[in-house]
């Protein structure tokens, strides 16, 4: 073989190797960097969904104590006028943080799913209570015990998202 031959033979085979080297190289950076940038919309999901759920359950807490403290009876002393305003607002302050829950679920992990399913139960229960006391057949005693469990409920969800966010950032 003529040495130009062996030559034009070697560029070719270089220049080959070269686009299937340039080639592989892109197409592994390209899996790296959709799976990164998946991650990071993941992560992003999830803060959003755990950050609303925090916000309404927030705002349940503040409407449903002040309704939880308008309908305690007092012995001796009439029900304000206005306590049925006081009430008007828990149960769609609950449905509104329902819905976060939903989202919570969605995004996950289980765990934390879990945690917002106990939470939810947890403030459905509490408001049923309430509502309960205003109608005139709740018992104070279960009513506290209700926000009491809520309150915790709510503290381990926040616990669990913390965990979980922080655990994502380092990855």
């Amino acid at each position: 073989m003529d040495s130009a031959v062996v030559g034009l033979i070697g560029t070719v085979v270089g220049a080959v190797s070269g686009v299937l080297g340039t080639l592989a190289t892109t197409r592994l950076g390209g899996t790296e960097q959709r799976r990164t940038q998946r991650g990071q919309s993941e992560r992003e999901g999830r803060s959003i969904a755990y950050s609303n759920l925090v916000n309404g359950c927030s705002r349940t807490y503040r409407i449903g104590y002040a309704a939880h403290v308008a309908v305690q009876a007092v012995p001796g002393v009439q029900r304000s006028p206005h306590l049925a305003d006081s009430l008007a607002g828990f149960r769609p302050a609950v449905d509104t943080a329902l819905e976060a829950v939903s989202l919570v679920r969605l995004h996950g992990p289980d765990k934390v799913a879990r945690a917002a399913n106990n939470l939810a139960s947890a403030m459905t229960s509490w408001c049923r209570e309430v509502e309960d006391l205003y109608d005139g057949q709740g018992d104070e005693q279960r009513a506290s015990e209700a926000i009491e469990l809520y309150e915790e409920m709510e503290e381990r969800f926040l616990t669990l998202g913390r965990e979980t966010l922080s655990r994502e950032l380092v990855r």
